[in-house]
């Protein structure tokens, strides 16, 4: 599985979701381990929104946080891309 950014698509929804309060905008809703929801609460993104403000890099400079991870992250994250808000 390739590394590719999250869609313009995806992001807009999400971004939507945030600002709706909706449920997803909790990072416990993504479907992603508790290792990954611990090392991204470990940096202080505790919440969906403060997730969208960083880039991959700032993502993969979190101590154990590599490519696995992102593309776990990036994996749950594109399932949200045909959800109507």
């Amino acid at each position: 599985m390739s590394l590719s950014s999250i869609s313009n698509e995806s992001l807009k929804a999400l971004k939507k979701g945030v600002d709706e309060n909706h449920q997803i905008s909790c990072l416990n809703e993504l479907g992603v381990s508790q290792k990954v929801i611990n090392l991204l609460n470990s940096v202080g993104i505790c919440s969906l929104e403060s997730l969208l403000e960083c880039k991959k890099e700032n993502l993969l400079s979190i101590p154990n946080f590599g490519e696995k991870q992102l593309s776990i992250l990036f994996e749950a994250l594109s399932n949200y891309k045909n959800l109507d808000f």
